[in-house]
């Protein structure tokens, strides 16, 4: 010992660091460093004594001088007295989270007073396994007693901090069995002298409650305690914070592999693909499926895959030994009032990934308020999860199981059905405010009373609920709702043109032409055709498909004396023709559109078949009537927006950008390259203004492209971000036509025939 400290401080000393900035370096405690060189650690770690090596530079003969002095400690225990549990021999994914604990409560170690840190989690996370792993390894470190006491915080009746204060005590006299005090009072004074007397560790285990922790924290210097607990426990003060998750799918199979042999796991890795993903990378559930495996030689992956692989059947089959699923959500279920409960239950109704608080309002009946009281307390116990997005939670998918078994034996079928049928009335409801303020036609005006203040409001909502929606539309199909998912559709036209792939428009569309036929909407129908080619077309990229509806369209339409989805069928055809080279019989189908949509009173209509008519001439060569087309059709749109109010001008802004994008292309044909960057960059904010990605997207490609041959070499940054922006999105398609703009050669041309 004397050896080391003398060797370290020398070190030390030579390259001029302090105790404190050799700690920063090598990330270990100051209190480690100090107690290293005061002789004061008994059997330091051989890891600590290379980080120091580290930290300091040696190499050599130095550096295997002074590791030669850790093999020459004799090996006394680091613990004057242990309670300690062992640690579980199969220890995998949680490295990282190991890591972050201990290095945090080093930091906190080093401030004066006690150190505590809280890791919570849900059942079955591992949050035991990672703390007593956790004590072990900070053995080294903290001279004294080791103390270890089971809170049971999820039994039915817990242990009290009296009835835990009897353990704790035994361990600090030495596991002496001698009679202790008789009351809690006296107690608690012999335990608050005998911590404030020595230094040690102590873990309180699955505690439920802090005025279950509060009376154990030691009162003395030199403590670290790790509390963990299915509970945030955010009322205990000074404290650090853990949360534990799930493994990831690489980490999951890897555990699977060491209880079970990666020759098996190897053999059949599609099987333990699907069984690491029916256990939802939940360390509890992942060692149970593990350990029957492996109990059972005879059995393929495969065999238990398929026995999990039924909801009703999982928890039953997850529970081998005293490792029971089901039992360790039931204690946690038990213990939560009844709101809290129910909550829990029927979010089973809803198969989302994550919830809003309106959304629960709706499913309990109740006001946003009482509903996010609700989630918070199941967050707290660690039943929910806060999802990436603010305000929303997120359900473990077996405990979504689990909350399905208690809502089938606790609420009678009358009750989910109103429940559900709540949720869908007030998305689909809401769904038809929302899309108003998305429609650019300024004759339009949304509902004064709504609960969306502007566009920006209501597209975040669309956004944030569209699984919602989307799984309310669905149910309404399927129960012959066929109304409803006409309006619905309806709304949602403008939402998918700015938004291209949030859910699959292909269908959504569909379902409402198969709600319009068997309601003998020809009108709807009409529409909704029209609606499901341009997804085929613009989304989906198979235009041969889209021409079937369009030309249905133009039958129904044309049946029914219908000019406005006439016009819309021509102008959708417009593009068959512009697709095949028929330039002039684009332009003939297009003036048909104008003329139908006109007499409809479609002004968005109108000015769309508009600035495509601008399209037509640019591609047939005459740039500079496009660009006077252009301009009549901007001064058209822009009459018709004055005297309206700036937040219902943010929805017409971006059909304003599609006009700045054709100026743009037509200023590029003429080489007038001031002018078309000035077109694009207004174009692109209106975009921005109006809310439109997939519009801004098109502005950048654009803007790059005018910037490029211009020889403004801003067009590759404008490119980069783009291509970033492509690939978050999932956008492979235009991601690539950027690329191509940045490779060398003739570039492609980016307008689009919209």
């Amino acid at each position: 010992m004397r050896e080391l400290a003398a060797l370290l401080r020398e070190h030390r000393m030579a390259a001029r660091l302090s105790q404190e900035a050799l700690a920063e370096t090598a990330g270990v405690a100051v209190r480690t460093v100090r107690n290293l060189e005061g002789s004061r650690i008994a059997r330091p770690r051989r890891r600590t004594v290379e980080e120091l090596a580290n930290a300091l530079g040696l190499t050599g003969e130095p550096r295997a001088r002074l590791l030669r002095t850790v093999h020459g400690i004799a090996p006394a225990p680091a613990w004057q007295h242990s309670s300690l549990p062992p640690v579980v021999p199969d220890f995998v994914g949680r490295q990282a989270e190991l890591d972050q604990l201990v290095a945090q409560a080093r930091r906190l170690a080093d401030q004066p007073g006690n150190a505590t840190v809280v890791i919570s989690g849900q059942p079955g996370v591992g949050k035991t396994s990672l703390v007593v792993r956790a004590a072990h390894a900070l053995a080294a470190e903290i001279a004294g007693v080791a103390c270890h006491v089971d809170l049971r915080g999820m039994d039915l009746a817990p242990l009290t901090a009296d009835q835990a204060m009897e353990q704790l005590l035994t361990t600090l006299r030495g596991g002496r069995s001698g009679p202790l005090p008789p009351g809690p009072g006296e107690r608690l004074a012999l335990y608050r002298m005998l911590t404030a007397t020595r230094p040690g560790l102590l873990v309180l285990d699955n505690a439920a409650t802090e005025a279950q922790v509060r009376p154990l924290l030691p009162t003395g210097p030199g403590w670290l305690t790790l509390v963990s607990s299915r509970f945030s426990l955010g009322g205990l003060e000074s404290t650090g914070r853990l949360r534990l998750t799930d493994l990831d799918e690489a980490t999951a199979t890897r555990l699977i592999e060491e209880i079970v042999g990666a020759d098996r796991v190897s053999a059949e890795p599609e099987a333990t693909a699907e069984l690491v993903r029916l256990c939802t990378g939940l360390p509890l559930a992942l060692r149970v499926a593990g350990n029957r495996l492996a109990s059972r030689p005879s059995w393929s992956v495969g065999w238990l895959v398929e026995r999990i692989r039924h909801e009703a059947r999982r928890l039953d089959l997850l529970h081998p030994g005293d490792t029971r699923l089901r039992a360790g959500f039931g204690l946690s279920y038990d213990q939560l009032p009844e709101l809290a409960r129910r909550t829990l239950r029927r979010l089973a109704l809803l198969p989302w990934p994550d919830y809003s608080a309106a959304a629960v309002a709706q499913l309990l009946g109740a006001d946003v308020g009482t509903a996010e009281a609700a989630l918070e307390t199941l967050a707290d116990a660690s039943l929910l999860s806060p999802a990436a997005a603010p305000d929303r939670y997120l359900l473990h998918d077996l405990l979504r199981v689990f909350a399905a078994e208690r809502l089938a034996a606790e609420e009678l079928p009358a009750a989910r059905d109103e429940a559900a049928g709540r949720v869908r009335a007030w998305l689909l409801g809401t769904v038809e405010v929302a899309g108003r303020w998305l429609d650019p036609d300024p004759r339009r005006e949304p509902a004064a009373d709504t609960e969306f203040g502007d566009i920006h409001a209501a597209m975040a909502w669309l956004t944030a609920e569209r699984h919602g929606w989307w799984w309310a539309l669905r149910q309404a199909a399927a129960t012959g709702r066929h109304r409803d998912v006409i309006a619905a559709a309806d709304a949602l036209y403008w939402y998918s043109d700015r938004y291209h792939h949030v859910i699959d428009w292909s269908e959504l569309f569909g379902l409402a032409v198969t709600a319009a036929q068997a309601s003998g909407d020809t009108v709807a129908e009409a529409a909704h055709r029209n609606a499901l080619g341009w997804v085929q077309t613009v989304v989906l990229d198979r235009p041969a498909d889209a021409v079937t509806q369009h030309r249905e369209a133009l039958r129904l339409a044309a049946a029914a004396g219908d000019r406005r989805n006439l016009g819309w069928a021509c102008f959708y055809l417009t593009g068959e023709r512009y697709r095949a080279g028929d330039l002039a019989g684009a332009a003939e189908a297009c003036a048909r559109a104008l003329r139908e949509l006109t007499g409809a009173g479609d002004l968005t209509g109108r000015i769309i078949a508009s600035y495509t008519l601008a399209d037509i001439r640019r591609q047939r060569g005459d740039a500079g009537a496009a660009l006077t087309h252009l301009r009549r059709a901007l001064d058209d749109w822009r009459a018709a927006m004055v005297d309206l109010p700036a937040h219902h001008r943010l929805a017409s802004r971006p059909l304003t950008g599609w006009i700045h994008h054709r100026l743009g292309c037509a200023h590029a044909d003429l080489e007038q390259w001031p002018a078309a960057i000035a077109s694009m960059e207004a174009a692109a904010a209106d975009f921005a203004a109006g809310g439109d990605p997939y519009g801004s997207g098109e502005a950048a490609l654009g803007l790059a492209e005018a910037l490029l041959r211009a020889g403004d070499s801003r067009g590759e940054r404008v490119l980069l971000d783009a291509i970033r922006d492509f690939e978050a999105d999932g956008d492979q398609a235009r991601a690539a036509r950027a690329r191509q703009l940045l490779a060398p050669g003739p570039r492609p041309d980016t307008a689009n025939c919209r």
